[in-house]
């Protein structure tokens, strides 16, 4: 419908209406009620406004009531217009609404919002009256992508009196493809439900916006290049979906309730991930429980990095990794409680400045301790072989045993910043099943690599460095590299080799 009707049509019924005898309006503080929370416009093209969309408010109480304002967040710099009962602006004072009755909003962007530097452009309508400040949301798609809005509400109900958690999140088709044609945009999660395969082709762009991720139920599977067509100069890139330069490192920018990308726990659940990088999450790839032998997550050339919590977190999960980079996080590079691990020539270098660290770069352990202090247990068996651990910090290899349940750790070959003699003597670097042929504590110097600034993380080990030549192989050795250098022999400790 055309906004310039929409405005005559209401200036038209304020005149009738204003012959009306005097109304008081007495009623404030009056909890108002809308016809959605949120309010999702059409996608702005080149000099086309959107369409309009329709708010309805209404006044749930018997009393007369004065909307005191009605504005938009961003004020005068807002590419939203609206139209508040025949008045026009983005500023509206002493909306009047009878009792039990409601008024309507008419709302469009405007085609300026193309200049803006962000994938969707958001705002609010603000409502104030008496002591009270409500909102609802406006959201615009802006860039030429495809979208993944929310079509469903899950509720989680928690004990009182805590309110329950909602989760918003749509389900992708059963077998979608996704290439790099456009970006993706996912709002809320896009779910690849059970039986259902999400395959990601090389070099797309998937941009998750805040409290967003992607969640592959119970028996689904996800594969990212699985024809390792790809490599780290063609990644697909998952990050948050703020545009600005200032932004591209900045963590936390994505995951919800779940994390980023959360691999449920399934007989059937597959993700195989190569030539990937994750950055700017919460945590940002978290694996559920493994229901069978077979590992229910294959990690190849990935690089997970700048996130606010946990890098990668596994929950009694199945993980494989070979060439595996994980860089800076808020608490744990990586976590795992329980499960099985293998990991061949990863480089783990937790050197996280943003703020205070309290997790290290690798943390394992087998129990778990809930809120009356009833202890879980899970065993866990972990290799790390030809492997880079290290950090920022004095020790980055944290270990949580529980004697009576199984600890199968072993670091093999491998260059560890670790503790020598922790207080609680819960294990010993001359303990040779725990501890196979590594190095401790050296001063390894880092270069800068081609996918992330200098000043936000260095991984390359440098030309003085002595994880040099100490990689045994193995039959699980990769021949290339993260950045694809045929592997030397014997190869450098870690995820690339030393140029």
């Amino acid at each position: 419908m055309n906004f310039v009707k929409l405005i005559l049509a209401f200036s038209l019924f304020t005149a009738i209406i204003s012959c009306r005898d005097t109304v008081d309006f007495p009623g404030s503080n009056i909890e108002l009620r809308f016809s959605a929370d949120t309010i999702y416009l059409d996608t702005v093209f080149t000099g086309l406004a959107s369409s309009t969309r329709i708010l309805k408010v209404y006044n749930p109480s018997s009393e007369n009531m004065v909307i005191d304002r009605i504005y938009m967040g961003r004020g005068s710099e807002s590419f939203y217009r609206m139209n508040v009962d025949g008045v026009s602006g983005l500023d509206i004072r002493d909306t009047e609404v009878l009792a039990n009755d409601s008024t309507y909003i008419f709302i469009e962007i405007s085609p300026d919002a193309l200049g803006s530097n962000e994938l969707i452009y958001k705002d609010s309508i603000w409502f104030e009256n008496g002591g009270k400040r409500q909102h609802i949301d406006l959201v615009t798609t802006v860039w030429d992508a495809i979208y993944h809005f929310p079509t469903n509400v899950l509720t989680i109900n928690r004990a009182a009196p805590l309110p329950p958690l909602k989760l918003a999140y749509s389900i992708l088709d059963e077998n979608e493809v996704w290439n790099n044609s456009k970006p993706h945009v996912i709002y809320g999660y896009a779910v690849v439900d059970s039986a259902h395969t999400l395959t990601i082709e090389p070099g797309t762009q998937v941009h998750f916006h805040n409290g967003s991720g992607l969640w592959v139920y119970r028996d689904g599977e996800l594969h990212v290049d699985p024809l390792l067509t790809g490599s780290m100069n063609n990644a697909v890139v998952f990050q948050g979906d703020r545009l600005e330069p200032s932004y591209e490192w900045v963590p936390g920018q994505w995951g919800g309730l779940l994390g980023g990308v959360f691999i449920q726990g399934g007989a059937y659940t597959k993700a195989t991930l190569s030539n990937l990088i994750i950055k700017n999450a919460t945590t940002a790839l978290r694996v559920d429980s493994a229901w069978n032998t077979i590992p229910n997550a294959e990690l190849n050339n990935v690089i997970i990095t700048h996130s606010s919590r946990v890098n990668l977190y596994g929950g009694y999960a199945n993980i494989t990794g070979q060439n595996i980079a994980l860089g800076p996080s808020g608490v744990y590079g990586f976590y795992a409680l329980g499960g099985n691990y293998l990991f061949e020539h990863c480089t783990i270098n937790n050197t996280w400045n943003f703020s205070s660290r309290s997790g290290s770069s690798i943390g394992l352990v087998n129990f778990f301790d809930d809120i009356n202090n009833n202890r879980y247990t899970r065993s866990i068996q972990a290799i790390f072989r030809n492997s880079y651990i290290g950090g920022n910090l004095a020790s980055e290899v944290a270990l949580g045993i529980d004697p009576s349940e199984t600890f199968n750790v072993s670091f093999e070959h491998s260059a560890l910043k670790i503790e020598p003699n922790p207080e609680a003597g819960h294990y010993s670097l001359t303990d040779t099943v725990m501890f196979k042929n590594n190095e401790y504590n050296m001063n390894w110097g880092f270069l800068s690599s081609p996918w992330i600034p200098q000043e936000e993380w260095k991984f390359i080990p440098d030309s003085a460095s002595t994880l040099f030549g100490k990689a045994i192989p193995t039959p699980f050795t990769p021949a290339f590299d993260l950045g694809g250098t045929v592997r030397q022999q014997p190869a450098t400790i870690g995820a690339l080799e030393r140029p």
